[in-house]
């Protein structure tokens, strides 16, 4: 009688950390693939097996269970907020405070994308909104370029807080288009040229949506906005992007 080949709960038992990035590059090739169900599947054995896992440490332990939190916080066949949080909550039982490694920050940041990026409720974001904010008191101007993103993930979060909250949007996209300004400014400042596009375009957005209720200047600002981020785009070689941007400005007349 042959062997049984190994399963992955049999691979994550036996050296968690390695077969967790095997399991990770599977899901990216699944996902370039478009075989859901057998990411979805996979993502079930992981869940499963999770409970039986033993590390070398408990900050081991917190850095495993961060990662298995990005991956179930992260858009796509396997998302699964309930199971984000859960594995968030064990890492920052270990990063309770903020410390000079930065993972407490860290930690409070991806928790807080996973809220907004998967959030449907205006409760869901207003506690990734704090969240982002905690990661800030670390992340402060003496550490710019975390800082910035941070910031414009905050400003996504004030936009998507806007369309479901109506009463408050005005509020809220104003505040969206504040933290996207300041992350565009880093980005330029530190040279980071991809990052300053992306938050060009969005500040962009913000800058619409807010237009839509407060025309005139609001609308010149995002015509302009739109027309950077082309432009930073072109220069980097990002013909797709560029070309959303300028579709923006068109529609904007």
């Amino acid at each position: 009688m042959t062997d049984k080949p190994p399963t992955l709960r049999d691979a994550l038992r036996a050296a968690p950390v390695a077969a967790y990035r095997d399991f990770f590059r599977l899901q990216e090739d699944l996902r370039d693939r478009g075989d859901a169900a057998s990411a979805r599947s996979l993502a079930e054995e992981l869940w499963a097996t999770l409970p039986e896992l033993t590390f070398e440490s408990n900050e081991e332990s917190a850095r495993f269970h961060h990662n298995v939190a990005v991956f179930f916080g992260s858009p796509g066949d396997a998302a699964d907020l309930s199971r984000a949080r859960r594995c968030f909550e064990t890492a920052l039982a270990w990063w309770r405070e903020p410390e000079e490694t930065g993972w407490h920050a860290r930690v409070l940041h991806n928790f807080a994308t996973a809220l907004a990026n998967l959030g449907a409720t205006a409760p869901e974001l207003d506690e990734a909104i704090d969240l982002f904010e905690r990661a800030l008191a670390w992340r402060t101007t003496d550490r710019e370029i975390a800082r910035a993103v941070t910031l414009h993930h905050l400003g996504i979060a004030w936009r998507r807080r806007a369309e479901l909250a109506p009463s408050s949007a005005s509020d809220d996209l104003e505040r969206s288009v504040h933290a996207l300004t300041e992350a565009a400014a880093i980005r330029k400042r530190h040279g980071l040229g991809e990052g300053r596009a992306l938050s060009l375009f969005h500040l962009a957005v913000s800058l619409e949506r807010l237009a839509a209720g407060e025309p005139g200047a609001v609308l010149e600002e995002a015509r302009r906005r739109y027309a950077e981020a082309a432009e930073a785009f072109e220069s980097l070689g990002m013909e797709t992007q560029a070309e959303v941007a300028r579709t923006r400005l068109r529609v904007l007349g």
